[in-house]
């Protein structure tokens, strides 16, 4: 593998050019976002922002620490006013001796995995590299590269598959992958002889709760991703929704039924979840996007149908046309087990 960029070079890419364009191919709006007057909640119920069960002095101290600093985090915003004050301190002492629930101790996992990210620096060493260009509501999203063990098939907390960054390079929130890589169909959790499951082992998986709601995106083609080449600089990068194989990839890759070429990735379908642990989003902290983030950017459009499917449901069923899917499938020379009817 060849080494990243230069940290210096690359931010100075990164924060001249971190805009750019989509090509949506549906209707489907992704950034739909809550009411103006929509009004935030705190990110944690309670304040063990150290995750051990209960609100003790460290917790109290973490906070202190975190005010004197001047730095907005949203994961301490105990009263969701966008300050960290004495206001926030006086809830945290109050709430001393309180107990947190499993949401606040896997919020706090997410939290403690990734704070040394907010300097980009820390990230772009730790081999996380822009995913897409930007769009309203997310940012830029930012993927570790394979070798670092990211794109994982298991829902983890601690272990975040992504970061979202504004054009300035300041974090806002982290996301989750489930799927297929996009180097390659066929996943660690998929059954033998199964190239591609609609997302069977994702229900169940997430947060604790029913708060967290996972979007998908069918169809994806990512070009200018090239993870032995990366570039910092997303307005390099191109994400595109609804395609096929044949539509994404060049000649070359569907005659060798693959799903990548040096610079070009398709992936058949996945499901993500964003969340909003450093800016406080008023639409929620599992919410698809942030109204505030790269608003002079083009939306993320989503496939995730609106009728029929209720948009607090976590889990939504898989409402994506099977035939189309395997006709996708289909173009790679691949037929798995779902696509054949039965007689």
């Amino acid at each position: 593998m060849q080494s990243i960029h230069p940290v210096t070079a690359a931010l100075a890419a990164l924060f001249a050019a971190a805009s750019g364009s989509a090509l949506a191919q549906d209707d489907h709006a992704h950034a739909g976002f809550c009411a103006p007057t929509t009004k935030a909640t705190p990110v944690l119920s309670t304040s063990d922002f150290d995750g051990d069960r209960t609100v003790t002095r460290n917790d109290l101290r973490m906070l202190r620490q975190q005010v004197r600093t001047g730095q907005y985090v949203a994961f301490f915003d105990r009263n969701a006013d966008h300050v960290l004050d004495s206001k926030d301190i006086a809830i945290a002492v109050a709430e001393t001796g309180a107990l947190s629930t499993e949401l606040d101790r896997q919020l706090a996992d997410a939290y403690r995995a990734t704070k040394a990210y907010r300097n980009i620096r820390a990230a772009i060493r730790d081999g996380f590299v822009p995913w897409t260009p930007s769009f309203h509501g997310h940012g830029t999203h930012w993927v570790q590269r394979p070798e670092k063990g990211s794109l994982g098939y298991a829902f983890d907390p601690g272990a975040p598959e992504g970061l979202n960054y504004d054009a300035r390079g300041r974090l806002w929130a982290v996301f989750y992958y489930s799927g297929p890589s996009p180097t390659r169909l066929n996943g660690e959790k998929y059954p033998p002889g199964d190239s591609f499951v609609p997302f069977a082992h994702l229900y169940g998986e997430g947060f604790a709760g029913e708060q967290d709601v996972w979007h998908h995106h069918n169809g994806v083609c990512f070009t200018g991703l090239n993870y032995e080449q990366p570039t910092l600089a997303a307005r390099k990068l191109l994400f595109r929704q609804s395609l096929s194989p044949k539509q994404c990839l060049p000649a070359s890759a569907i005659a060798k039924g693959l799903p990548v070429s040096p610079d070009v990735k398709w992936t058949p379908q996945f499901h993500m979840l964003h969340a909003w642990i450093y800016e406080l989003n008023r639409c929620g902290t599992f919410a698809h996007a942030h109204p505030d983030l790269a608003p002079s950017s083009p939306p993320l459009e989503s496939s995730l149908p609106k009728v029929n499917v209720d948009p607090q449901n976590p889990h939504p069923a898989y409402p994506f046309a099977r035939g189309t899917m395997c006709s996708w499938l289909g173009e790679l020379g691949q037929v798995p087990p779902f696509c054949v009817q039965k007689k």
